[in-house]
């Protein structure tokens, strides 16, 4: 067995820093309340530690060491007509071996909600910084990612009501090259709701969403679908949709387009299996463009179950599969738009499987340990790869 990495003096401080700021959470950290409850504040922080054997995701493994942490506040506004959440926080990784890979990370998101009167919905601001290995390419990137969407939902009569979305989101990636293209994509759908039984809702609904990218091209996709919301079979609940999607790629210059279409599916439902039993459900099949600007169809199955041993603690233990299938792509690295992956046929397949625990000492404080194993198949040899992390962590709430 491989000795670990000996942590550098610098990650050595950032954790004894932050553990010593939680040890003293109560002092510094106490939950705000103000207009009799209706306004409150959290104050929230975690440490961690972990180990990674493939912290780029790539064929050639690298293993390390991590210490990661981070601080936030949440507040929640719960009075008149509009309900307010809105939450400001920063999280840093510390590698003892890869210390080009370090990050200090900001976000922040707020959130505007109506849930009573004849129209309700919700308008979502978001931004985000993430530091995170990409497997399509087998690197590391830092990317920002912004996004807005506005929910409503509107009862027609008795029986009917009617739903819309519209959205945006931007990645912007810090280390766009010939590896990383940024993207921004708009989208925008609407739903019909007919109330079936009291306990469940046929829906039909189209989706239309474009995505363009930084190397040049834009994809145009329509999906159509119909499915259930609420009690999908027996004590399954949750939203299940299926349908057909095409999508169109468009690249500058004399080249024709390119058109694709298969199934749509998007199911999500969770199964009470008992009081301290329940089982979540996830299915998705849905077109998709790279972080390095090829089109892919993706598809993936998650299976997670819950297991609430005593008030205190509980666990959980996860199974899951996936297929990412290149369709075409526009790179700098070929100068032309090319079929699969830079002119390769190239389909990967993953299977995953997690477990963790979590311990609450009492309403404010939580311990937690993860493991998670990560298999990557692919029919080009240089994108196989796998993974094996474990984590421990503190965290507060006050």
């Amino acid at each position: 067995m491989s000795r670990l990495p000996r942590p550098s003096p610098a990650l050595r401080s950032a954790a004894a820093g932050l553990f010593a700021l939680m040890a003293t959470a109560p002092a510094a950290r106490a939950l705000l309340r103000m207009n009799d409850g209706r306004d409150q504040v959290y104050v929230t922080a975690y440490t961690g530690v972990g180990y990674d054997t493939n912290i780029f995701t790539s064929k050639n493994a690298a293993s390390d060491l991590m210490v990661s942490g981070g601080a936030g506040m949440e507040y929640s506004r719960k009075a008149g007509l509009i309900g307010v959440n809105g939450s400001l926080g920063w999280n840093f990784g510390s590698f003892a071996t890869f210390s080009s890979e370090n990050f200090l990370n900001p976000s922040a998101s707020l959130e505007f909600s109506k849930g009573t009167g004849r129209t309700t919905g919700s308008l979502q601001l978001n931004s985000t910084r993430d530091s995170r290995a990409d497997p399509t390419v087998g690197l590391r990137t830092d990317s920002w990612t912004y996004g807005a969407n506005l929910n409503l939902r509107y009862p027609v009569i008795e029986r009917y009501s009617i739903a819309g979305n519209v959205g945006w989101s931007r990645v912007d990636y810090q280390d766009e090259g010939i590896n990383f293209s940024d993207i921004d994509t708009y989208s925008m759908g609407g739903d019909l709701f007919y109330t079936w039984r009291s306990d469940r809702d046929l829906v039909g609904g189209y989706r239309y969403r474009t995505s363009s990218a930084q190397f040049q091209s834009t994809s145009f996709d329509h999906s159509f679908y119909g499915g259930l919301s609420g009690r999908i079979i027996s004590k399954l609940s949750g939203s299940a949709r299926l349908g057909w999607s095409t999508r169109t790629v468009e690249y500058p210059g004399p080249v024709s387009p390119s058109t694709n279409d298969g199934l749509y599916v998007s199911l999500s439902g969770t199964w009470p299996v008992s009081q301290r039993i329940s089982v979540t459900l996830t299915l998705l099949q849905d077109f998709s463009t790279s972080s390095s600007n090829f089109e892919t169809r993706t598809s993936s199955a998650d299976l997670m179950a819950q297991f609430s041993h005593t008030s205190k603690l509980s666990s959980n233990v996860s199974l899951g599969t996936g297929m990412t299938e290149f369709i075409s792509g526009y790179s700098p690295s070929t100068g032309v738009p090319t079929t699969g992956f830079n002119g390769n046929a190239r389909s990967d397949y993953y299977i995953t499987f997690g477990c963790g625990a979590s311990y609450s000492f009492n309403e404010h404080y939580t311990a937690g340990l993860n493991y998670t194993y990560y298999q990557n198949f692919s029919n080009l040899p240089n994108y196989e790869f796998y993974r094996h992390s474990v984590s421990a962590s503190l965290s507060a709430r006050w």
